[in-house]
């Protein structure tokens, strides 16, 4: 597979696994708020905007760690909250690539890069320079860790 495929295919990788993420966070909150499944399939959490599912559920386990004064209590939930902070920065990072456009740069008929242009211009944490175009890459991708908005 060459470097341009690779690319694109990082594009779907990623978001297939945020998806997964994501549902991950709303299986916790139907666990918190009926671990017996009695009322199944779970009607809560199902329309709610990837940040308010955040907010819920982080929510739900704040309180049920409390009600049930766990040990290490404090020590779950401030792994949730870093946990829950790092995703939120993965979701910006996938609308930005799924609002961006994607230019091919061709030659003698061959591509051999990708453009992207972001509607909305970035950060590059190591520069301090906003970026508005970059040739994109899979390692983009694969390193979006060093990028905030």
């Amino acid at each position: 597979m060459d470097k341009i495929d690779r690319a694109y295919k990082s594009i779907g990788e990623f978001v297939v696994t945020f998806q997964w993420i994501e549902n991950t966070y709303r299986q916790i909150g139907w666990f918190i708020l009926d671990p017996e499944h009695k009322n199944w399939p779970p009607r809560a959490l199902r329309k709610e905007k990837n940040w308010e599912l955040l907010e819920k559920v982080t929510n739900l386990f704040q309180q049920l760690v409390d009600t049930y004064d766990l040990p290490g209590a404090e020590e779950k939930i401030q792994q949730l909250l870093e946990l829950t902070d790092k995703f939120r920065i993965l979701k910006d990072y996938r609308n930005s690539l799924l609002h961006s456009v994607f230019v091919e740069l061709k030659s003698d008929g061959e591509v051999v890069g990708i453009l992207r242009s972001d509607p909305k211009w970035v950060l590059d944490s190591e520069t301090g320079k906003f970026i508005e175009h970059e040739l994109f890459t899979e390692e983009l991708v694969l390193n979006k860790n060093n990028r905030t908005r």
